[in-house]
């Protein structure tokens, strides 16, 4: 499966909160900084289809259908343009159960990250952020983070340790703390699958 990090791509430019034009996402946001929604978007297509989505395109496309006017990438208006360009179609859930269904029946979901909030330590990101789960295996969900690093899962941050085994950039996470770190979010979950 694809994979795509982010981070190497701080030279394409992808501006996004543009209702803020003077905000600094708005006047110097990159792909490394912003572009977590058309990574995720690039894995999902090359997971289910027999197409390839490429970053440039991934990006124009979330400008063009202004997925951009808010911080970071809006999924409930990017995700469906995707779908359909692609030939898939994208539901929504808050539920684990639904997800890992999907999963094993083929399909790709995109995670919609919390972050940090109240009390509360974000596991997958400090911010809001986009993962991709591909896989439900033994309780787990498979995952690819686009803005993935060595050591993000525990050296960088001590109280995620234990909570995501991190087998060289591949993921597995409990249902539980995936319940956590979406619990601010809703849609928690954007389920794609082929049509």
């Amino acid at each position: 499966m694809l994979y795509v990090n982010q981070q190497d791509y701080p030279d394409i430019p992808y501006r996004t909160n543009l209702k803020e034009p003077d905000s600094e996402a708005a006047r110097e946001g990159t792909a490394a900084s912003s572009a977590c929604g058309p990574c995720s978007a690039m894995m999902v297509v090359d997971r289910l289809t027999l197409q390839s989505l490429s970053l440039e395109e991934a990006i124009r496309i979330a400008c063009d259908c202004k997925a951009n006017m808010d911080p970071g990438t809006d999924m409930e208006i990017y995700g469906p343009v995707i779908a359909e360009k692609f030939g898939l179609t994208m539901t929504t859930t808050n539920a684990e159960e639904e997800m890992a269904a999907c999963l094993q029946n083929g399909g790709c979901a995109i995670i919609n990250v919390g972050g940090n909030h109240d009390d509360y330590e974000g596991v997958l990101s400090d911010v809001g952020h986009y993962v991709v789960a591909f896989a439900y295996e033994d309780g787990r969900f498979v995952i690819l983070d686009p803005a993935y690093r060595k050591g993000k899962y525990d050296v960088e941050v001590p109280s995620r340790t234990g909570k995501v085994e991190d087998r060289d950039r591949i993921l597995y996470v409990k249902a539980e703390v995936l319940a956590e770190d979406t619990a601010t979010r809703d849609p928690g979950y954007y389920l794609f699958r082929r049509k």
